[in-house]
């Protein structure tokens, strides 16, 4: 393989990066090459919270759902299917403006963030102050300036009504839903993920050790299979890891992993890299051409610092 990346040059970066910035607290780094993984751990393993790398999870759920052809009001589950007729119950949705949009929203939407909504408006530091189980009613209140399916605005909020969608609609929570058709088919028993009210949170709250976190990886890079068998359809992996969506708004081309465009819950970067983030740090970055993944764990409050550790390596 040419250009191989090594776990001591990642390591290199690291310690050089560390005399130069005030912090830069990771914790662990795996890198995976044509089936052999190398690891480094900073800190001892434990749980930790993959924050917005859960999301990843709820995508791929949703297409285990569609190839299970789960019914929706009597028809399959698709990308075309509307969610309102199942959240209006769930919800005293008071903004009587919003209900014209949220009638059009269907899973394609939610996988996108393009439901309408202006700028993130679910993260940590603006819920916490609501009551959990009043989260539903806050998003779907929320004001949603622009119209459906155009305009891409990173949010918490979508995973969110997808796990809502979900529990209402297939009478199972999302977590056990993962649980059972991801989780137990690659071996991971410990982890975390406590329910936002009823619901799966979606979008945060998971957490998982490093060595579970990087076979979520795996199925993004060997197109859905686990120990040869596949758990996640190989064609929903790769419209995953496809770009669904330009995100002009969202690119940064100095950064080491500019966000070209966006698949399901994963955004494609530059030279055959697609990744999903977290907030602090978590990482997984795969490239199926190099056939190479990397899962990076941290506490990193400014997460640029964490990728520059693999600037000129990938």
């Amino acid at each position: 393989m040419e250009n191989k990346i090594t776990i001591e040059d990642i390591k290199n970066n690291k310690d050089r990066l560390s005399k130069l910035l005030p912090s830069l607290n990771i914790d662990s780094i795996f890198i995976e090459q044509n089936g052999k993984t190398d690891k480094v751990f900073y800190n001892n393993e434990s749980l930790h919270e993959l924050r917005s790398c859960a999301k990843i999870l709820v995508a791929m759920a949703v297409g285990l759902a569609i190839d299970k052809k789960l019914l929706v009001e009597g028809t399959p589950l698709s990308l075309d299917t509307k969610i309102y007729n199942t959240i209006k119950s769930a919800a005293n949705i008071s903004n009587k403006s919003n209900i014209e949009k949220i009638k059009k929203w269907t899973i394609r939407d939610l996988l996108t963030h393009t439901t309408g909504y202006e700028t993130q408006m679910m993260s940590e530091k603006y819920i916490k102050d609501i009551e959990k189980d009043k989260l539903l009613d806050y998003a779907l209140n929320y004001d949603i300036p622009y119209e459906v399916g155009n305009r891409f605005a990173y949010n918490n909020v979508e995973p969110f009504i997808i796990s809502v969608f979900f529990q209402e609609t297939f009478n199972i929570n999302l977590t056990k839903f993962i649980y059972d058709n991801i989780f137990k088919k690659l071996n991971i028993t410990e982890y975390k993920w406590e329910n936002y009210g009823k619901y799966c949170p979606a979008s945060t709250g998971l957490y998982m050790k490093h060595t579970d976190f990087h076979k979520i990886g795996q199925l993004l890079i060997n197109k859905g299979i686990y120990n040869n068998t596949q758990i996640v359809p190989k064609e929903w992996i790769n419209e995953m890891c496809k770009t669904q969506l330009e995100v002009p708004s969202a690119y940064k081309p100095e950064r080491v992993l500019p966000k070209i465009g966006i698949g399901y819950y994963t955004f494609i970067s530059r030279d055959g890299y697609i990744f999903r983030d977290g907030s602090n740090g978590q990482y997984i970055i795969a490239n199926k051409d190099k056939n190479t993944l990397i899962t990076i764990m941290s506490t990193e409050k400014d997460m640029k610092n964490v990728t520059e550790i693999l600037r000129d390596l990938i």
